[in-house]
């Protein structure tokens, strides 16, 4: 599709561009269906309705806030090994993405998506003189991809405004999860295991309707027939509704007058295992984001696989948190307008969440510093425990 010029004062993404003659409005039947999911006719959720499900949001919040206790640093390699770059234009643009975004919630953001989509787009953003200024996360449900001639190409849809087409790896970041279904986009957990996530909402749903209608009386009252019988149950129903629905009355004494018998016909929640089912919604949560239950609180039934509490965190950070991050480092480090030295890559930081055990941190050291067999120096400690330097002596 041709592109029309835009005007000077403003670049969008470099190569990308707007069209101004083009109108589309973001409803069902003009977004891909990728977008909105199946056919319409599922009770599935999709990514953003199940994200607002307590143990979804719960495993996205730990790792999102475990995302930003990892700071990205820039390194660069050398015949000594790594050295920490801690100035130029890649490291103010990582410290700073965009103006007022501060690199922990870009990170968090990021991760974010990454879990719930198992994709994220970073959108570049240019100066008048073509450098790259600015980073930008971009919802990944409006974002289309195609490959051409064995290149992606992106298509962005932002709200209420035209898409922006033909965008490239020049204008665009793309970090995806090494699981997908079709080799060019991430595969999303939640859309993958839709029905795990149709059962986490009919449970919650459910959950609320025994807590907003949850009477203590559930049964059957039996009238004998006769003259204003009719009259007497609809009395019955209303004063029973008025007096006994929702969680405030729960518990109160009922009393009927008259020749009224109650019959119980419906299993409580607990005899109909309930709180059981919950349970086992919680445990295919954490699967699927592939997280600890005790990270949601969740009961396992068993005592915990890990004795302590520095390796919980460890366990964390290596099998939950790093496989996204190292996702992230990939492809922020292959770009190379971020990263136009071929020697210099992006690397996360996880040591923050790997301190639990002082003990343990403090003999690894003395090992790494031994006079014959250590491999670090006490400046290169000073530097991952982020002390000062010592001064010249």
């Amino acid at each position: 599709m041709s592109r029309v010029a835009e005007p000077p004062r403003r670049r969008w993404f470099g190569r990308g561009r707007w069209r101004e003659d083009e109108t589309r409005d973001l409803t069902r039947e003009t977004l891909p269906a990728a977008f909105v999911g199946g056919d319409g006719t599922s009770t599935a959720p999709g990514v953003r309705e199940a994200a607002g499900l307590a143990d979804v949001f719960g495993a996205v919040h730990v790792l999102s806030d475990g995302a930003i206790m990892c700071p990205i640093h820039v390194y660069r390699r050398g015949s000594q090994g790594r050295e920490q770059v801690r100035d130029g234009d890649t490291v103010a643009l990582l410290d700073e993405p965009a103006p007022g975004i501060a690199q922990p919630a870009f990170v968090g953001q990021l991760v974010s998506w990454l879990a719930l989509w198992g994709e994220c787009f970073i959108g570049k953003y240019r100066a008048a003189d073509g450098s790259l200024s600015q980073l930008g996360l971009l919802p990944p449900d409006k974002i289309e991809v195609e490959v051409v001639a064995g290149e992606p190409r992106y298509k962005y849809h932002p709200t209420g405004k035209p898409p922006v087409e033909n965008l490239t790896r020049d204008d665009v970041i793309h970090v995806r999860s090494g699981l997908t279904l079709d080799g060019i986009r991430g595969a999303s957990p939640i859309r993958v295991c839709r029905e795990a996530m149709a059962l986490g909402r009919s449970l919650a749903e459910a959950a609320a309707a025994v807590w907003s209608n949850g009477a203590e009386v559930a049964g059957l009252f039996a009238i004998p027939p006769g003259p204003g019988a009719d009259d007497q149950a609809k009395a019955l129903l209303g004063d029973l509704e008025k007096r006994h629905k929702g969680p405030k009355n729960r518990g109160k004494l009922g009393v009927a007058t008259g020749d009224v018998t109650f019959h119980q016909i419906t299993m409580s929640a607990a005899d109909a295992e309930f709180i059981e089912t919950r349970r086992l919604s919680t445990l295919d949560v954490c699967r699927l984001f592939h997280l600890q239950p005790w990270m949601l609180a969740a009961d396992t039934g068993s005592s915990l696989t890990y004795s302590t509490v520095a390796e919980q965190q460890r366990a964390f950070a290596i099998f939950s948190l790093s496989p996204w991050l190292r996702l992230a480092e990939s492809a922020l480090s292959a770009d190379r307008d971020l990263f136009p030295q071929p020697n210099h890559y992006a690397r996360f930081e996880l040591g923050g969440l790997l301190r639990a055990d002082p003990a343990a941190r403090a003999a690894f050291y003395t090992a790494a510093l031994d006079k014959d067999k250590g491999w670090m120096t006490r400046a290169e400690v000073r530097a991952l425990e982020d002390l000062p330097a010592e001064e010249d002596r």
